[in-house]
C-alpha cells in the first residue's frame, strides 16, 4: 500500500527517541497532583483515532495486514488483509469492556503486523459512527473488489456493517489540490453538527467536506512550511466552534508541527499554533483546553492558558476527552499491533487505549 510513507518512514527515524517510555508521568506543568494512568483496552491492532459519544469511545484500529506481502519499497514490504476494524470501549459491572462494532476491512502493515494504515480514522456523533479507510493505487497490486473497494472511502459504520459514504480519494485525483503530487491517504475524521463531515487527506495536505447527502469537494489546503509539508492527521471542533486540524509536519528533533484553526463553512485558515512534535490526535475539553498527541516525543501535551503541561504514552495516537467529567483517553503503542512490533531487537506491547485522570 502506498500512502504509509509519511507516517512510517518518520517513524522509523524516530524509534530510539521513545523507546523505553513509562506511564504516569508529568512534566512542564503545576508540581501538586500528577496525573494518573490507567489502561482501559488492551489486544487493540495499530489503534488511531479516537472518538467519545455519549459515554461510548469509539477506536479506529488499523489492523495488522495480512499474508499477502507486496514488492519492496522504502518502508519494506506491505503484507495486506481484511484485518482493520472500528472497536467501542464502554463500562460494564464495574469494568472496562471492548468489543469490534465492524471488522474484516481493509489493512496494510509490516510482516509482523506493525506500523499498519487501514481505517486510521473514527468519528461518533448522536448515535452515528463514520471512519475513513486509506487508499492504494491499483499498480500496487492491491485487489478491487469488495471490500477493497472501501479504500480512499468515507465509510458509515451501522449493524455491524460499513458502507460507502462518500469517495475521498477521488477528490485529490481530480482536484489534487496541494499540487505537489497526486497521492491520497484520508487519515483522519470528523462529523459536524450540521451533517457535514470534514476528512484529513494527509498524503493530499488537505482537508475534503462532505456534505450530508455524500458530496464531496475540496475544503482547506495547508501550505508547506518548515521545509516539510503539512500532512494533516487529526481534527477536532473546539468549543468556541471553530475547526482545529493537527500535522506531521517536521521531525522529532524539530518541533515544527502545527495546530491549524480553520474555519468551518468556508475552510478558510485562520491561524495556528505552533512547537510541537509530529502530532498524531487532537482534542478539546469543555473549558478549551487543547490536548495533543506527539507521536514520536512519546507525550500528550496540555495547552491550558498558555502553558504547556506532558504526560508521557508511548507512540501516542488519537485523544478523546468525556466532555462530563473531562477525563482524557488515548491510543498507546500506536504502531503496534495486540502482539507487539519489533523495535531495536525487542517486542512492544500490544496496541492500547489509557485512560489518564487528573489531566
Amino acid at each position: 500500500m502506498r500512502n504509509r510513507t509519511p507516517l512510517v518512514i518518520a517513524t522509523g527515524v524516530a524509534l530510539a527517541a521513545t523507546a523505553g517510555i513509562a506511564p504516569a508521568t508529568a512534566s512542564g506543568g503545576q508540581g501538586a497532583g500528577k496525573p494518573v494512568v490507567r489502561v482501559i483496552a488492551t489486544g487493540l491492532d495499530n489503534p488511531r483515532q479516537l472518538s467519545y459519544d455519549s459515554g461510548h469511545l469509539y477506536v479506529a484500529e488499523a489492523g495488522r495486514g495480512g499474508k499477502k506481502c507486496l514488492g519492496e519499497g522504502p518502508e519494506g514490504e506491505t503484507c495486506v488483509g481484511l484485518s482493520s476494524a472500528v472497536t467501542e470501549i464502554y463500562w460494564d459491572g464495574g469494568a472496562w469492556k471492548h468489543y469490534r462494532v465492524v471488522q474484516g476491512l481493509p489493512s496494510g502493515a509490516a510482516p509482523d503486523g506493525g506500523f499498519a494504515t487501514g481505517v486510521d480514522g473514527v468519528s461518533a456523533l448522536h448515535g452515528e459512527l463514520w471512519g475513513v479507510e486509506t487508499f492504494a493505487p491499483p499498480e500496487a497490486g492491491v485487489p478491487t473488489t469488495p471490500p477493497w473497494n472501501k479504500l480512499g472511502k468515507l465509510l458509515k459504520i451501522s449493524h455491524g456493517k460499513a458502507r460507502i459514504a462518500a469517495d475521498i480519494t477521488a477528490v485529490e485525483l481530480k482536484h489534487n489540490p496541494h499540487k505537489a503530487s497526486v497521492e491520497s491517504n484520508p487519515y483522519a475524521v470528523l462529523a459536524l453538527p450540521d451533517g457535514r463531515k470534514i476528512v484529513a487527506d494527509a498524503a493530499g495536505n488537505d482537508l475534503v467536506v462532505v456534505s450530508p447527502h455524500g458530496k464531496a469537494k475540496p475544503f482547506t489546503v495547508f501550505p508547506d512550511h518548515d521545509r516539510n509539508q503539512s500532512v494533516p492527521t487529526s481534527l477536532a471542533l473546539g468549543p468556541d466552534g471553530y475547526l482545529y486540524v493537527g500535522e506531521l509536519n517536521g521531525e522529532a528533533q524539530k518541533p515544527t508541527a502545527r495546530v491549524w484553526k480553520v474555519d468551518p463553512w468556508t475552510g478558510k485558515i485562520l491561524g495556528w499554533k505552533s512547537g510541537f512534535g509530529s502530532i498524531s490526535g487532537i482534542a478539546f475539553n469543555s473549558s478549551g483546553d487543547l490536548y495533543v498527541s506527539q507521536l514520536f516525543q512519546g507525550v500528550v501535551t496540555k495547552v491550558s492558558h498558555g502553558k504547556r503541561t506532558n504526560v508521557k504514552v508511548p507512540f501516542p495516537a488519537g485523544v478523546a476527552v468525556d466532555p462530563y467529567d473531562g477525563k482524557v483517553y488515548v491510543s498507546a503503542w500506536s504502531i503496534a499491533d495486540r502482539d507487539g512490533t519489533v523495535m531495536e531487537g525487542g517486542k512492544t506491547p500490544g496496541g492500547q487505549v489509557w485512560k489518564i485522570l487528573g489531566f
